[in-house]
């Protein structure tokens, strides 16, 4: 039984690290490639909105960073995911 929630518990560590780092790569694409185009670009948007969604609509719900030019939600969500990553291996 432990095997497998380690497999389980490396899989989903695993995971998590490709997230953050799809994440890291989208924004480092938006300042270097005209991401209008960019196949990468789009990839790392499919794969990391769904983490996203539901901080911009908190966000939006309580009107929190609604005026700011940084995009808020999403650093949220980064940090969320890397909080995430390094507090599973306590679990």
């Amino acid at each position: 039984m432990e095997t497998v929630l380690y497999i389980i518990a490396k899989v989903v560590e695993i995971f998590l690290s490709l997230m953050s780092f799809a994440m890291l790569m989208r924004v480092l694409l938006q300042f270097f490639v005209d991401i209008t185009e960019n196949k990468l670009y789009s990839l790392c948007v499919v794969l990391t909105e769904p983490i996203v969604i539901p901080f911009r609509l908190l966000f939006a719900k309580f009107n929190i960073a609604e005026n700011s030019p940084l995009d808020v939600p999403f650093m949220v969500a980064y940090l969320a995911l890397t909080g995430l990553t390094m507090f599973l291996p306590i679990i």
